[in-house]
């Protein structure tokens, strides 16, 4: 199961714990993202993620 650490909205602010920008509040990296909602979980994998060093546009 993918992990918050394994989405693209999830910053690390420590070793276990990150701050999660789809919710709003810190989060335990290795939690199971099937316990929030489902559109709260992107994987960082992929050609649009942030974290796959794919360009983005502002």
């Amino acid at each position: 199961m993918p992990a918050c650490q394994d989405c693209r909205f999830y910053a690390s602010v420590d070793e276990q714990k990150g701050e999660c920008f789809s919710l709003g509040f810190e989060v335990c990296g290795k939690t199971d993202s099937k316990k929030y909602p489902e559109r709260a979980f992107r994987p960082n994998k992929g050609p649009k993620s942030k974290k796959s060093g794919a360009p983005t546009r502002f």
